[in-house]
């Protein structure tokens, strides 16, 4: 049995890169509501989410968090602060410290508000505080641990609370569609979320909470991520590398197949950390789906043949079909592969694919709808590669729900595709699709669209829509 020593993040410290600090009883707070006592408040100088009168707590600061940017990116917010805490139900206010002294205190009116993200888990609800300077005390209504945010620039706190953790990916049994649940509680002491006999295989993965990935506070929810005065996207996923822990990282890499424990841990002390045991080995692949993360890959693609472009599975009268638009360059290859590995690839003639067979030409510059299947459970399988890309329909758009309006595609830069166009909308409800087709649609939240996903509501107007794809996650701007 191999152990892996994955993921110690401390919520005590981030402010350009992550350092773990731990708080004895010795370091533990000096309680005396109201002055503490001839040496002060013996906790280290930022913001505190405190009981109303009580001195704060080292276990409830908040401190300097990233947050999303446009094109999967994360990027630094002057004066956005996080921390991860267990809160009783009661009144709160945020106090600042400085030398072992208050010297500030902010408050408000807590609202309940949802948060506009899609969740199979269906959590969409979180608490905000518009908040002032010497404001009254809020209420946190439920206890529980909760990612607790404070943004300067738009004076909003954000208390939301992490009921459920799960994994999601490529390397895991339910690809980037389905979260593999964690099982277990929390509680003022810690706790953990614990899933037995996942088994991982070659890939990529990450780690959420209530199976979202974000929470939008975007004045515009459609605008760009990168419009400091447009508000921000908060992150309710940790990426980075499985022993470095970081909000909205990049996807852990899953390098070995096999059976594994995964269990994400949480104590006021240490914060989050994560411990993934391999305990045995992946059965042989058989063919199922679900285990087969089908993508195209190759110099004519825009990760070359470093990484996959992945394709969508829908499954219909025992047809099995991988779709997605895949925009080529005017010179080079690609294949067919499974897993991010090269045990299944397939080339050769598109009309009767061969496992190993040879590189396949481009078709030529420009966006193409492809629709990779197999009628007989992986014995034959064959593609169509259609110069249709995407386009965007609804009752907002000139052709309503019959007729799609085409994006034009933008070519691809840094592995990331982009198709554009500038529009004229109704108010109403768009979606994005390919090829003329329902098959392979896109909607939800623009941030993370997803297959099959809501309506995306607009008002009227004339709009910049840009789509982008880094290979795995679709997002969009509706500006």
């Amino acid at each position: 049995m191999k152990s892996m020593n994955l993921l110690k993040w401390g919520l005590l410290v981030f402010v350009s890169a992550f350092i773990m600090v731990s708080c004895g009883d010795d370091d533990d707070p000096v309680i005396n509501p109201g002055g503490g006592g001839d040496d002060g408040i013996n906790v280290q100088d930022g913001l505190f989410m405190t009981i109303a009168g009580e001195d704060p707590s080292s276990t409830a600061v908040m401190v300097a968090e990233v947050v999303e940017a446009n094109d999967f990116q994360t990027q630094d917010r002057a004066g956005f602060v996080a921390g991860y805490m267990w809160l009783e139900a009661g009144s709160y206010q945020i106090v600042q410290v400085a030398d072992k002294e208050i010297v500030a205190t902010i408050g408000g009116a807590a609202e309940t508000i949802d948060d506009g993200a899609s969740s199979d888990c269906g959590h969409t609800a979180i608490s905000r505080v518009p908040t002032v300077a010497d404001g009254g005390a809020f209420t946190v209504a439920a206890t529980g641990l909760y990612k607790v945010t404070h943004d300067q620039t738009t004076e909003e706190l954000v208390m939301y609370n992490i009921q459920d953790a799960s994994i999601i990916g490529s390397a895991t049994p339910g690809g980037w569609s389905a979260d593999t649940p964690l099982t277990g509680s929390v509680d003022a002491d810690g706790g953990s979320w614990t899933a037995e006999g996942v088994i991982l295989r070659s890939g990529e993965w990450k780690a959420r909470f209530n199976c979202n990935w974000g929470i939008n506070r975007r004045i515009d929810p459609n605008g760009s991520l990168n419009d400091v005065s447009n508000g921000y996207q908060l992150f309710t996923n940790f990426g980075g590398t499985p022993d470095n822990l970081l909000p909205g990282g990049s996807n852990f890499p899953q390098t070995e197949d096999g059976e594994y424990t995964v269990t994400i841990n949480w104590t006021p002390r240490d914060g989050f950390f994560m411990e993934v045991d391999r305990t045995g080995d992946a059965p042989a692949i058989t063919f199922n789906p679900n285990d087969f993360q089908m993508a195209v890959i190759g110099d004519a693609t825009a990760n070359a043949w470093d990484a996959d472009r992945n394709l969508f599975h829908k499954e219909e009268g025992g047809v099995h079909s991988w779709y997605g638009v895949v925009t080529f360059a005017d010179a080079g290859e690609y294949k067919f592969r499974a897993n991010d590995a090269w045990d299944v690839n397939y080339g050769g003639d598109l009309a009767s694919l061969t496992n190993g067979g040879d590189n396949i030409p481009t078709p030529g510059a420009g966006a193409y709808y492809i629709i990779l299947s197999t009628a007989d459970e992986g014995e034959t399988w064959s593609a169509s590669v259609t110069e249709v890309g995407w386009g965007i329909i609804g009752d907002a758009t000139p052709g309503g729900w019959d007729t799609d309006t085409d994006l034009v595609s933008q070519g691809f830069d840094g592995g990331t595709s982009t198709y554009t166009i500038n529009i004229d909308l109704v108010d109403g409800q768009v979606k994005f699709r390919a090829g003329d087709d329902w098959a392979h649609n896109i909607g939800g939240d623009v941030t993370f669209l997803t297959v099959d996903g809501d309506n995306i509501s607009v008002g009227a107007g004339n709009y910049d829509v840009t789509l982008s794809y880094n290979g795995e996650v679709y997002s969009a701007t509706i500006q």
